[in-house]
């Protein structure tokens, strides 16, 4: 009888990881709410610590705006520039203040099960709802989808029955997610959260088919298709509009199946993408600040101060967004 290379690697870290692996009772395997979600901000202070009071205030607006679940620790929190524990004690921060709405987290170290099997356990510890892989961190490009798959499931094996998320991180190169790969992932059971970065609506209506019925729930973050993606199925939206105007994202959102409705928010955002994508995350924390937000204009990304006309753009944009649902 021949032995699958995933199952040899789940044998192997059984042994060792089994008292690692925190279990969920069955009423805790539920789906993640649809809607809108911000793909997280992390504030610093002029010194680069991480900002905490600012943090609690941010998490605090995005609530007031609408969001419906939060995502720290993805590539708008910089989460690489976060230390393991940073990213351990971000995520606790954002699960307190938060209070029902849940939360899933990224920033798993490495691709083995050895590395990421004791920070999950940490991470679940902190009350989020999932622990979410970033696709192009679990195989290198050049590597089949089922070097990944092999790579994901032995985590899977290892951790009980944690609740995972996926994210199509763009950089350093995108993997997307085949439909093929979706059925699978929504057929573990362990999948609540995507984060889709294929900017197609094709392939997000593919996507979604794929996952039906199950508790797979699909998020794009391409917001000139916001209202598009969840006509053909999307769950909501999770992209870097959110941390600009949260309000006018989660109205779009709320609102896309409604006809007519949502169409100018839809055209502000779709107007507005590249002009917040111009040094982001800086741009989106200056936006951020102009809605009230105590947050600074501090990265640890590098990035160059704005200039005078890039200042004025941001200011415009704000002009703007105050009046569109005024």
């Amino acid at each position: 009888m021949q032995i699958s290379r995933r199952t040899v690697l789940g044998m192997a870290a059984a042994p060792l990881l089994a008292k690692a692996a925190p279990k969920l009772t069955p009423k805790d395997k539920i789906m993640v709410p649809k809607g809108m979600w911000p793909a997280m901000l992390t504030p610093f202070k002029q010194d680069r610590s991480v900002d905490w009071n600012a943090l609690d205030a941010l998490t605090d607006w995005y609530l007031e705006n609408g969001a419906d679940g939060m995502f720290p620790c993805c590539a708008s929190s910089e989460v690489w520039t976060l230390s393991e524990e940073e990213r351990l004690k971000v995520t606790a921060h954002v699960v307190k203040r938060a209070g029902k709405a849940p939360v899933v987290s990224a920033g798993l170290p490495g691709r083995e099960v050895k590395t990421i099997v004791p920070y999950v356990k940490r991470l679940m510890e902190t009350g989020a709802h999932a622990a979410v892989f970033m696709t192009n961190q679990m195989a290198e490009k050049a590597e089949p989808d089922s070097v990944w798959r092999d790579r994901v499931e032995a985590v899977l094996e290892a951790t009980g029955d944690v609740p995972f998320g996926a994210y199509e991180v763009p950089s350093p190169y995108k993997r997307l997610l085949t439909p093929e790969m979706m059925r699978w992932a929504a057929q573990t059971g362990r999948f609540v959260f995507l984060k889709d970065t294929s900017c197609d609506v094709e392939a997000i209506a593919a996507k979604c088919a794929a996952i039906e019925g199950s508790p797979f729930r699909l998020f794009n973050a391409h917001v000139p298709i916001l209202v598009e993606a969840i006509e053909r199925h999307a769950d909501g939206f999770c992209g870097i509009a959110g941390n600009a105007y949260p309000n006018i994202v989660a109205y779009a959102t709320h609102h896309a199946l409604e006809p007519g409705k949502a169409q100018k928010a839809q055209e502000f955002l779709t107007r507005n993408e590249k002009r917040l994508g111009m040094a982001y995350p800086l741009t989106a924390k200056i936006l951020a600040r102009m809605d009230g937000v105590p947050i600074e204009p501090v990265c640890r990304k590098k990035s160059k101060p704005l200039n005078a006309e890039q200042m004025r753009i941001l200011n415009d944009v704000h002009r703007e967004a105050e009046a569109l649902l005024s």
